[in-house]
């Protein structure tokens, strides 16, 4: 395989964005190593670059392009591939980055080696290969992993049909579509036979898994398959709105042996005239009344959720009332973005703007207060047992060995080789650091 410049060995993909953009950056890894290119971590020097963009802020839109020159500067003789969702929704932004060759969208990514064989784009423009054709969800490339990795992310949905006044993803990933439940049977087997742990189900709005498909499923038949075939791993779900979680859900998650008793519940505002406005299908006292009910039922469970500061429209009075709501909710901890315009979507010409500064103040005290969340939730398990699975070998400058537990809790802990991937007890002895705990392991058994 020849570039322009000459043969192309070598590939370094990089990824910002959700797991489901990490799945698909995975699995493009596993495609080109399979036709015999060595993968390199970016930003190399490689003979090929692949970055595989987001576009849920304007912050990520400048990190892409960020990127995409870093690349450049690594090796200005490579192959420059840029997909991903804002390749997706903005090709003509990036076709004005000079040293770009080729521009991909998301459905694309399954053609990525044909594009890198091509090498170099002669033209002085780059080959834009999105379309209208190109809106539907990815769901040809599948990443299996290497043997003897701990946690692996399984796609089991992608693409999103909810109109979010707010979000321009489902315009980059297209109408939600799922795997079927026996090709999310034979994924899994592929996975733990491959020396797996935990597997992730992730999509971009996987409380729709199954409705697209006939018969219709949903995201609890999965759970039931994980709980009928004891595979030896555990399970984690990773994103559910609050409107997705009902008593059945609650009832198998709570006497459920494999999956992971953690859950992330975006709420957005605590306002209901927000919530309204940001056209999400709840209101501030059902994400409440769910979250209890969570924490009542399922022992241990950690819960954490998305805000958003600074919405159109959104005064003091509204504010207060998320973060009162915030401050009531059993969580166990935040993740904190400022109200980011999207063009193409509603809330783009929304009036009501908030000022910048008082954005920004927002955020200082809705972090804060993710702080006191995740010391309050962590002290909390002080003095008890927790199963961990190893994920790193031993630090060679402290000894140590970093974990998670099935509640989604960093753990350091001293042990000695040979403990990765594996599930073992530890005691929890206190905090390290802000968002995580140490401990001592009772044994070397694998539970």
């Amino acid at each position: 395989m020849k570039s322009v410049n000459g043969p192309v060995l070598s590939v370094s993909v990089t990824t910002l964005g959700c797991k489901a953009n990490q799945y698909d950056s995975s699995a493009m890894e596993e495609a080109l190593s399979a036709e015999g290119l060595s993968t390199v971590a970016f930003p190399g020097p490689a003979d090929a670059y692949v970055i595989n963009t987001c576009t849920v802020t304007a912050r990520t839109d400048s990190q892409s392009r960020q990127l995409i020159r870093r690349a450049q500067r690594a090796n200005p003789r490579a192959v420059v591939i840029v997909t991903g969702c804002y390749a997706q929704v903005f090709p003509g932004d990036v076709e004005g980055i000079k040293g770009v060759d080729y521009i991909l969208g998301n459905p694309q990514k399954q053609d990525i080696f044909n594009y890198i064989k091509k090498g170099r784009n002669p033209d002085a423009d780059a080959k834009v290969v999105v379309g209208p054709e190109a809106q539907g969800a990815l769901m040809g490339l599948r990443a299996r992993g290497a043997s003897g990795r701990t946690r692996t992310n399984l796609k089991i949905q992608d693409g999103c049909n909810k109109k979010c006044s707010y979000c321009i993803i489902p315009r980059a990933r297209g109408l939600s579509r799922s795997l079927t439940l026996e090709e999310v049977e034979r994924e899994i087997d592929l996975l733990v036979e491959r020396g797996f742990k935990e597997v992730v189900f992730t999509g971009i709005h996987i409380g729709s898994y199954g409705h697209d498909l006939t018969p219709a499923r949903d995201l609890k038949d999965v759970m039931m398959l994980v709980e009928k075939r004891d595979w030896p791993a555990r399970f984690r779900i990773s994103s559910l709105d609050p409107d997705e979680v009902d008593m059945e859900f609650i009832d198998i998650l709570k006497t459920s042996k494999k999956i992971c008793n953690h859950l992330h519940l975006p709420l957005q505002s605590g306002d209901d005239s927000i919530i309204k406005k940001m056209q999400r299908p709840y209101s501030a006292k059902d994400f409440y009344e769910k979250a209890v009910k969570l924490a009542a039922e399922v022992k241990d469970i950690s819960i954490g959720t998305d805000v958003i500061a600074g919405f159109p429209g959104e005064r003091e009075p509204e504010f207060e009332k998320t973060f009162s709501l915030l401050e009531e909710t059993p969580l166990s901890y935040l993740h904190v973005f400022p109200f980011s315009p999207r063009t193409s979507t509603p809330a783009y010409g929304y009036e009501g703007r908030v000022d910048p500064k008082t954005v920004k103040e927002r955020c200082r005290r809705l972090r804060g207060l993710d702080t006191l969340k995740r010391r309050k939730y962590l002290n909390a398990f002080i003095g008890k047992e927790a199963e961990v699975l190893v994920e790193g070998s031993q630090d060679k400058k402290t000894g140590l060995l970093r974990g998670k537990s099935r509640n989604y809790i960093p753990v350091v802990v001293q042990g000695g080789q040979g403990l990765e991937n594996r599930i073992l007890r530890v005691a929890l002895k206190g905090l390290d650091g802000q968002k995580g705990m140490w401990g001592c392991l009772l044994d070397n058994t694998e539970t």
